[in-house]
């Protein structure tokens, strides 16, 4: 029986890149990691259903081997919320530095409220590399 891969659906500003367009540490690593391990989506106002323009944003401050991996990664479309792009029928993570107070209800509301991981690559630079160690590595269905 094969198991389903969870859904990760990612920002762009606070987990590709930081302050000043700085791409994130560990983030040839960390792309890698979960596209080879989960379902990921784009869950940004950049991508509004086509990851083009995402790419041709992010080519802009990413080597082109980061966005060759960048390339691998799903659209998403929502008009407000980001939660709108959310399928709360099936497991995931949802990494963004910050959400706002209709999306938390969302997310209460569907009982999903922990899946959200909260980013902050300032206070800890090497976060992405602590989830791929640790609250990603178990977690895969």
């Amino acid at each position: 029986m094969k198991v389903l891969r969870r859904n990760i659906y990612i920002d762009i500003d606070g987990v590709i890149l930081t302050r000043g367009a700085t791409p994130a540490l560990h983030l040839n690593k960390f792309l890698d990691y979960i596209l080879n391990n989960y379902s990921v989506f784009w869950l940004t106002s950049r991508c509004r259903g086509d990851s083009k323009y995402t790419v041709n944003y992010l080519s802009q401050f990413l080597l082109p081997e980061i966005i060759s991996l960048l390339k691998k990664i799903k659209p998403t479309n929502f008009l407000i919320d980001k939660t709108e792009a959310i399928d709360f029928d099936k497991n995931f993570f949802w990494l963004d530095e910050e959400i706002f107070a209709s999306e938390a209800n969302t997310l209460i509301e569907h009982d999903k409220y922990d899946s959200w991981i909260e980013v902050n690559l300032i206070k800890n630079p090497n976060q992405l590399l602590h989830l791929i160690k640790k609250k990603l590595l178990y977690q895969k269905n």
